[in-house]
């Protein structure tokens, strides 16, 4: 309107033999009237809008309360759905692909993140189906009584009620898992893998059949191993049990020429084994605070022509010195 305005002012005052000032006079005029007429109008919106917000009708505490319950529902199953499939995918994650590949516990739990998102993405037609079933009470809410700031507050109090109480029922999983099976099967890889070495040269340095390294499970009240050379799977025996339990309840080195004859061995070891044991030369591991924490044992020492013989001094100073380096070892891993 403006750009006519002046347009008009330049072009047809000459045509007219107008002068200019009259064309600005009517020009400054009309933009007044103009500008006049789009504030009454403006304000009479406002005061039209004003007064449909103050003719809505506030919400009864009735329906406030269908409103949060109509929130929170679908929000428990997705709580729930959200919780149990990222700790389950996770545990899972963790006690395998952890394991094997050296992945953190946080990574793996990033894993069963991705997991249960992808899982929530697929499933959220599922749960919005279920929900629709329920034939839930309906609020009666008009759109602008749900534009209201109370009942977006209750929506957004109850979907938060909700999606807590759905995760805390996912969590209930928590009770029928080993959470500790990783940890266990992680430090078990890590104790072979630093220990593997050790053990096999320790054969060789002790001439000895079999060098056999037992750690204390203290909640099992359990020494178990799967770092025995020359044998396969995890070897587990009571920690009261045969020489190594010995060994740990007393915390001194055992040498013993026959087993056999020793009250306190445990044949039934040999007997799962198929291992003859004769010799046995056993030292306690101990800790900072001189705690036993596990046994370390070689068996069946044999002389230059081949025979089994029984474990010297020499032994046992050398068995020392490798029970400290143990010992080093085992606060690296454990931290």
């Amino acid at each position: 309107f403006f750009s006519m305005l002046i347009y008009a002012n330049a072009m047809l005052c000459p045509v007219l033999n107008l002068p200019r000032h009259a064309m600005q006079s009517l020009a400054l005029r009309s933009s007044h009237l103009l500008g006049r007429r789009l504030s009454i109008r403006l304000k009479s919106s406002v005061a039209a809008g004003s007064t449909k917000k103050k003719d809505v009708i506030l919400p009864t505490k009735e329906q406030l309360r269908i409103l949060a319950y109509r929130a929170a529902i679908p929000m428990v199953g997705f709580g729930f759905m959200d919780n149990i499939v990222m700790i389950t995918a996770g545990e899972a994650i963790d006690s395998t692909l952890g394991v094997t590949l050296g992945i953190s516990t946080m990574a793996a739990a990033g894993f069963g993140q991705c997991c249960s998102d992808v899982a929530g993405n697929l499933s959220g037609g599922t749960v919005d189906a279920a929900v629709s079933r329920m034939k839930l009470q309906h609020h009666g809410l008009s759109e602008d009584q749900l534009d209201l700031k109370v009942s977006r507050m209750y929506k957004l109090l109850g979907g938060c009620v909700g999606v807590v109480t759905g995760c805390l029922l996912g969590m209930s999983c928590l009770f029928f898992m080993d959470t500790d099976k990783a940890d266990r099967a992680r430090k078990a890889k890590e104790l072979q893998s630093i220990f593997d070495h050790i053990m096999t040269e320790g054969k060789s340095l002790f001439n000895a059949d079999r060098a056999t390294l037992f750690m204390l499970d203290e909640e099992k009240h359990e020494l178990w191993s799967q770092i025995a050379t020359g044998s396969k799977g995890i070897i587990k025996v009571r920690e009261d049990e045969g020489i190594a339990g010995a060994c740990l309840q007393s915390g001194e080195m055992i040498n013993i020429e026959n087993a056999y004859d020793d009250e306190r061995f445990n044949p039934e070891v040999d007997g799962r084994t198929g291992f003859t044991t004769k010799s046995l030369l056993a030292i306690p591991l101990k800790n900072e605070t001189g705690k036993c924490i596990g046994v370390i044992q070689m068996l069946n020492k044999k002389n230059e022509d081949d025979k089994v013989v029984s474990f010297g001094k020499d032994d046992e100073k050398l068995i020392s010195m490798m029970a400290n380096h143990v010992i080093s070892f085992i606060k690296i891993v454990e931290g």
